[in-house]
């Protein structure tokens, strides 16, 4: 199992338009091969966190290119560049 978390910063006032993105890309996201589930978390306004678990740290590597062409699309609602990091699990409960 792995994780990608990237934090993005969205014009808060388009906050409508930057979901209706996301629900734009579902079937482009249920695609991605390894994929196991997305959440995108509002940590305050104009600001959320994007948690990706993947079935492997190899899957999360192969769907890159996929996520960073979703995240351009993104771009418009961005008030910053995204950042974005992740791993493979290390510990759980």
């Amino acid at each position: 199992m792995s994780f990608r978390v990237t934090d993005v910063n969205f014009d808060a006032s388009r906050r409508a338009e930057f979901l209706g993105f996301a629900d734009s890309q579902r079937e482009k996201i249920q695609a991605v091969s390894g994929i196991v589930s997305v959440h995108v978390i509002e940590v305050g306004e104009g600001q959320s966190v994007i948690v990706a678990r993947y079935d492997s740290e190899q899957s999360a590597i192969a769907a890159t290119e996929t996520v960073q062409e979703i995240l351009g699309g993104m771009a418009e609602f961005m008030t910053a560049p995204p950042n974005r990091k992740g791993g493979p699990v290390m510990w759980e409960l």
